[in-house]
């Protein structure tokens, strides 16, 4: 792991490895770049993989107050240190959100866009629907602690949710007010409270959902086929709200179907 400066208060863990073209993931909300290394593992014989801490998670910088478009401006920032001029972006849960948001301003930036298990429309409010549906079972414990009790509700394969959950905690914990000024960054979504309209989107696009997640409801599917014009859209029937790690298999599968196949188009 290393850090780079990319402003003069914003400092950024991440790692690289492999040899190709560079594919950058990034983690969810309350997440870090651990929840991604076995993908990144998987992807470094082939590609030159980039996996970071954003801000205000994991041992990048914490600060009071940041918005979705400093995440974006740190990935910009990010990819002009590590002399990237594009990249496929690979996003799980609110890792999507930013690799979108970043689409919709630097286009030229990006070669292919993955949505991993990831809400566009509302991230914060189907978590806290979840939460105040099992309150009486997750009382008296703080976010982390009540992500694990909510493990059976969240995931079809548990026990390997529950091993993620535990990488990342070793990795690093998420104190309470470091989980509540990230997830204010999100709280300019849902767009459908503030009537904002997803920008259309033309770069080749993967979504993956697991049929199992709650967070991800069909109203959004039918959403995403008006944003996105170059859309393959898979849900994986074995998995809940981390596929890539539910059923990593073929998620790699998929992925590199998905990219290759726009390689080829391309030439």
């Amino acid at each position: 792991m290393e850090k780079v400066q990319i402003s003069c208060n914003t400092e950024l863990a991440y790692i690289r490895e492999g040899l190709g073209f560079p594919v950058i993931l990034i983690h969810g909300l309350d997440g870090n770049l651990a929840s991604l290394c076995t993908l990144k593992d998987e992807l470094k014989e082939n590609y030159d993989v980039i996996t970071y801490d954003v801000r205000g998670h994991g041992k990048s910088s914490k600060s009071n107050a940041f918005h979705l478009k400093d995440h974006v401006e740190d990935l910009k920032l990010l990819m002009k240190h590590l002399n990237i001029e594009k990249a496929h972006l690979v996003g799980h849960d609110m890792g999507g959100l930013i690799a979108k948001h970043f689409v919709d301003k630097y286009e030229s930036k990006v070669e292919s866009l993955t949505l991993i298990a990831c809400n566009l429309i509302d991230s914060v409010l189907e978590l806290n629907k979840l939460m105040i549906e099992h309150e009486d079972e997750i009382e008296g414990f703080d976010k982390s602690e009540s992500l694990i009790l909510l493990l059976p509700y969240m995931y079809k394969d548990q026990e390997k949710a529950k091993k993620w959950f535990q990488s990342q905690l070793i990795y690093n914990r998420q104190s309470a007010e470091e989980s509540a000024v990230a997830t204010r960054a999100l709280m300019e979504f849902p767009v459908f409270n503030q009537n904002i309209v997803l920008e259309q989107t033309n770069i080749p696009t993967l979504i993956v959902n697991g049929i199992y997640d709650p967070l991800i409801t069909q109203e959004m599917k039918h959403k995403y086929d008006q944003v996105f014009h170059n859309l393959e859209m898979v849900e994986f029937n074995q998995s809940g709200h981390a596929p890539h790690i539910e059923e990593p298999n073929h998620f790699l599968e998929v992925f590199l179907g998905f990219v290759k196949t726009n390689e080829y188009s391309e030439r």
